[in-house]
């Protein structure tokens, strides 16, 4: 690796190689077997260019999942708010066993306040705007009342998705997420939607 190589590539050509390291990194030893050494020398780069990048090693791995791994979230309704949210959730559930559950609940322990708000950013801001979609289809579609739904509710399949990736199973079945949806979701949307606003 010649001086010249590493001192000429910045900006966006040396970010993608960088990410592109991190993945393969990954893919090759586990989250535990990561280094800011491994990476720089795969991407062809020094340690010191990293660490003016990079707070820790889960800085650098969620930048890598973040570009690299998208939340493919689905671009066409399936015509009921069932359906609409259990896409979502698969979708998600997707993405997470694309990167590993396991690798992210060690990026999670080793996480400080400034990564959780990467990570918060990372696993539901694009989700939750869709969600939010979602809900106003389905109340022009009749199958939600006009009441405003509170922030928690709207956010509680999200929630519950989290909680069976990260603190049971580890992976969503689709019998797992049919009942997130209709025995605890949309009955309790439906129920919000339609509750009575004290005048």
């Amino acid at each position: 690796m010649s001086d010249e190589r590493t001192t000429r590539r910045r900006g966006e050509a040396l970010t993608a190689a960088i990410r592109a390291a991190t993945a393969a990194e990954l893919a090759e030893h586990g989250y535990a077997g990561v280094s800011f050494e491994g990476v720089a020398r795969r991407a062809q780069t020094s340690k010191p260019v990293l660490y003016r990048r990079y707070h820790s090693r889960a800085h650098l791995v969620i930048d890598a999942w973040a570009a690299l791994a998208p939340l493919a979230l689905p671009t066409h309704g399936s015509g009921s708010l069932s359906g609409d949210l259990r896409g979502v959730l698969h979708a998600i559930d997707a993405r997470f066993q694309r990167v590993g559950i396991d690798a992210f609940r060690r990026v999670i322990a080793e996480a400080d306040d400034e990564l959780l708000e990467e990570i918060t950013r990372f696993t539901w801001a694009a989700a939750t705007d869709t969600i939010a979609l979602i809900l106003h289809e389905a109340r022009d579609r009749g199958e939600l009342g006009p009441a405003p739904i509170p922030e928690r509710v709207m956010l509680l399949p999200l929630v519950l998705l989290r909680h069976e990736l990260f603190f049971t199973r580890g992976a969503l079945t689709p019998d797992a997420v049919a009942e997130m949806v209709d025995q605890v979701c949309v009955p309790l949307l439906i129920a919000t939607s339609n509750t009575e606003l004290p005048l």
